[in-house]
Parts: structure tokens; C-alpha cells; sequence
């Protein structure tokens, strides 16, 4: 009888971490947050191609269309596994020039995001003012149901 007593836990933690999406919760590491202009993304391959040039990076832009604009640069941690297909981006944030909250849904390209260097970047529109900083920020990574696989904040967000 006391076998089984001690096993329920441990069979609860077995399911529990099958049950889950990417096998447990998917770490985001916020290496930098700045403004970046076009010139900081240019690559000699882009020159001869004519295309944007990612190497080992990610670029998730609020308007893909515009490279100008503040960015996040994301380490993506966790099981390595490709993202449901709906996955995205919702990057919350608050500036001086604003005490509302924004929030903002940015899309996936690629979603082999485990091990690389991710660009969350607001751009165009979304962030024009390249002398705002964010005062508290949020970043969540959601799947396609809905549910945020890993998120990263700034102390201020948690007051």
C-alpha cells in the first residue's frame, strides 16, 4: 500500500510533463532591448540577393514590412521543437510618453525558435520614436490555442 501512495506523485509528474506542449515551459532569455535602424540588419548576402539575410537569427516584426524600430533580442530555450503553427507574440509595454499599456501581437516566420537568436521587434507605427524606451514591458510567447508557453518582464511590470 505505501508503494502506491508514493507512486501516484511521481506517475502525476510523469503525465503532467507529456501533457504539456513543448514538454515542460519554454524559457525566454531578454539579452537586449534597443531601437535598431535598417543598416543594423544589412548583410553582405543581402547585397547580392536583394533579401534580407537571417543567418542563425529570427526576425518577428510587428509590421514586416519596416526593420526600423525597437527590438527585443530573445534567447529561446526548452525542448527543442518546432511551434504550432499559429504561435505568435504579445509584447506589452509601457513608455513616458504614455502610462497606458500597449499591447501588440507580433507574428511568427519561423518558428524553429529553440537555440536562436529572436528579434521581437515593433516596428513602423508601433514604435516611430526611436528615443522612447519602454519603462515596464511584458513578452509572452503564445501557442495556438491561446496558451503562453513562456514569458519575461521587466521589474516594473511585476509592481
Amino acid at each position: 500500500m505505501r508503494g502506491i501512495i508514493f507512486g501516484f506523485p511521481a506517475i502525476f509528474a510523469c503525465l503532467s510533463f507529456l501533457a504539456s506542449p513543448c514538454g515542460g515551459e519554454v524559457k525566454l532569455d531578454v539579452r537586449n532591448r534597443e531601437f535598431f535602424t535598417v543598416k543594423d540588419f544589412k548583410r553582405i548576402p543581402e547585397f547580392f540577393t536583394g533579401r534580407e539575410f537571417s543567418g542563425w537569427k529570427v526576425y518577428c516584426r510587428s509590421n514586416p514590412q519596416v526593420r526600423d524600430g525597437f527590438y527585443f533580442v530573445v534567447k529561446v530555450g526548452g525542448k527543442k521543437q518546432k511551434l504550432p503553427i499559429n504561435s505568435h507574440w504579445i509584447v506589452e509595454w509601457v513608455t513616458s510618453a504614455d502610462p497606458m499599456v500597449k499591447t501588440q501581437k507580433v507574428s511568427i516566420p519561423n518558428l524553429k525558435l529553440f537555440g536562436k537568436e529572436v528579434f521581437v521587434g515593433l516596428t513602423g507605427d508601433h514604435w516611430a520614436d526611436r528615443s522612447l524606451k519602454p519603462l515596464a514591458w511584458r513578452l509572452r510567447l503564445i501557442d495556438d490555442q491561446g496558451i503562453a508557453l513562456g514569458s519575461s518582464q521587466s521589474f516594473l511590470w511585476s509592481k
